[in-house]
């Protein structure tokens, strides 16, 4: 009889900020063996390792707060949920991964991609410098508006959205101030993911640059 007993970790990476999938079967998880799980660019995303016959411990490194998050979770939930786990950071609140089934995984990547290329399709993305980072730039400052995190010092929370080239401005509504992000290259990306909160502030009335 084959047995073929898999997950999928779809984890993005603390360094460069790309979603990458790793496929982890069951005869690679010997009880007390560690298995590192690094990205393309060769930074190290995460540590799995199997404490008995009956839990897990997987360790990951969050791009959003820079920092290291452990959770423990049992066997079978592990190799047989039906749906994909969220891999959340403790300190933001939003999610640098998940796991779950091959196909689930492969089925949430295929959707998060088709809706960031339907909001690009919207904006005309091929006016700017470096579509797919000002595409992922974007998504991450709606994850950070979504959280509560996006508003300005002057207390108030509605924060309009200015599109250039190679930035994002982020203009308040009550005071107008404003705070340029720089959208143009991976740096860029890895600047900006390490934020847990965005709030807008001006200086002398000119706009602030991130």
């Amino acid at each position: 009889m084959l047995i073929n007993l898999s997950t999928t970790i779809a984890l993005s990476c603390p360094a460069c900020g790309r979603l990458e999938k790793d496929e982890i079967n069951i005869f690679e998880l010997p009880v007390g063996k560690l298995k590192q799980l690094s990205c393309s660019c060769g930074a190290e995303k995460a540590s799995i390792k199997r404490i008995d016959n009956s839990r897990l411990q997987l360790n990951y490194f969050c791009l959003h707060c820079n920092k290291a998050h452990k959770i423990k979770v049992s066997n079978h939930k592990f190799w047989y949920s039906k749906k994909l786990i969220s891999l959340s950071c403790r300190e933001t609140g939003l999610n640098p991964g998940f796991f779950g089934r091959s196909a689930l995984v492969n089925e949430e990547i295929k959707k998060e991609k088709q809706e960031l290329e339907l909001i690009a399709a919207e904006l005309g993305f091929d006016e700017f410098k470096n579509p797919d980072v000002m595409l992922q730039a974007l998504d991450f400052i709606h994850d950070i508006a979504e959280e509560g995190a996006l508003s300005c010092e002057c207390s108030n929370d509605i924060i309009n959205i200015e599109l250039f080239s190679d930035k994002i401005q982020l203009i308040c509504n009550d005071c107008g101030a404003r705070l340029n992000i720089a959208a143009v290259n991976e740096n860029d990306l890895k600047r900006l993911r390490q934020l847990n909160k965005v709030c807008i502030h001006s200086i002398q009335g000119k706009p602030n640059n991130f």
